[in-house]
């Protein structure tokens, strides 16, 4: 497997398609997209957009040289996109949500879930927003590989990390990395089933 790194600007279009690849039958982001025809593009348009502007400007964003898989991490210190950069986000979430109608059902359930990462790690953490790896690699290690530049800093650092996930498989790739299971929930207005998973500093 090819050495993992941080991801810089100039690959973003080549990782939203990663993304939009390894998520394409997740379902939280089949929700977010709806089943209209367009909705690969429209898959790629919001991670670009989420790449671009709510990232950290990828400071924690890691891929491998071969870009087979992407980790969008938060650092303790991000508190989430600015107000223009907010902005600047709305078309490419929009349009990932089908419109401005269905955006405001989407953004309840997102509050929903920011509510509970709010109880579960009161205290700055970091945040695996997501993890994905190109259908024909996973099962190699990408996906752990790529966990381990955060993980370990973490647990220098003696940080807590939080994560989402709404693939049942996934739980035990996490559980094998210290994650736990804190909570299952079914997303407000959706037929969306949940785990939500908090790590303890090794």
């Amino acid at each position: 497997m090819s050495e993992v790194r941080l991801a810089t600007r100039d690959e973003i279009g080549e990782l939203a398609g990663v993304l939009s690849r390894a998520f394409a039958h997740d379902p939280f982001y089949t929700y977010l997209a709806g089943g209209a025809t367009e909705r690969t593009q429209r898959m790629r348009d919001g991670w670009t957009g989420i790449l671009r502007l709510t990232s950290d400007r990828l400071s924690t964003t890691y891929t491998t040289d071969d870009r087979a898989g992407v980790a969008i991490w938060h650092p303790p210190t991000y508190h989430g996109a600015g107000f223009i950069d907010s902005l600047r986000l709305l078309p490419s979430v929009s349009r990932l949500a089908g419109g401005l109608r269905r955006l405001r059902e989407i953004s309840r359930a997102i509050e929903a879930l920011e509510e509970r990462r709010r109880h579960h790690v009161p205290m700055p953490h970091f945040y695996l927003s997501a993890l994905g790896v190109e259908p024909e690699r996973q099962g190699e290690g990408v996906g752990t590989a790529l966990m381990q530049p955060v993980l370990e800093r973490a647990d220098r650092e003696g940080q807590a990390a939080y994560l989402e996930t709404a693939t049942g498989r996934n739980v035990l790739l996490y559980e094998r990395q210290g994650f736990s299971v804190v909570e299952e929930l079914t997303l407000p207005g959706t037929d969306v089933h949940g785990w939500l998973m908090r790590r303890a500093p090794r």
